[in-house]
Formats: structure tokens, sequence, C-alpha cells
């Protein structure tokens, strides 16, 4: 039995990182049953994993409502003059 503890068993130190890897990654089965036993057990990584999905929702929503970057963009002509004028003078 103390083997299958000591298997299963994450502090909360291990398992905060483990909770924000889990949600950018796909994590090895293993270690997704040891955070799923933590989280079950332990209702401060609970808290902090609910935060952390509140945190990436929010953060999707604001890049929903930047304003999209013009794909083409070009230099005045005056711009690329002295850019090249700048270029060839620090060879």
């Amino acid at each position: 039995m103390d083997f299958m503890m000591k298997l299963f068993s994450l502090t909360c130190k291990d398992t905060s990182p483990l909770i924000s890897e889990m949600m950018d990654h796909r994590v090895p089965l293993l270690k997704r049953w040891k955070i799923k036993i933590h989280l079950s057990l332990c209702q401060v990584c609970m808290y902090y994993k609910e935060q952390l999905q509140t945190i990436r929702s929010l953060a999707k929503k604001l890049g929903q409502e930047d304003v999209p970057v013009k794909k083409e963009t070009t230099l005045p002509q005056e711009a690329k003059e002295k850019l090249k004028l700048m270029i060839e003078t620090n060879k």
C-alpha cells in the first residue's frame, strides 16, 4: 500500500506546474492520474486550476478583441531609400 501511495502522491509544489502543462500539452497517462488524484484531495490546487482556466479564458477573449494587423505593410519610398543608404554606408 505504501508503494501505491508513493507512486500516486504529488505535493502541491509538484502539481501546480503540471496543471499548467496539462492545459498546454498532452500529458502522459500516469501524470494525468497523479494530477487528478491530487486535485480530488486538494482544494487549494483545484482552486488554482480554476483560476488558471479563468485567466486563459479571459486572455483568449482579449486577444479576439484586438484589431487585426494588416497583412501587407509597406514602407514609404523615402524610408526605403534612407534604410538602403544606411545599409550601404555601414558596410
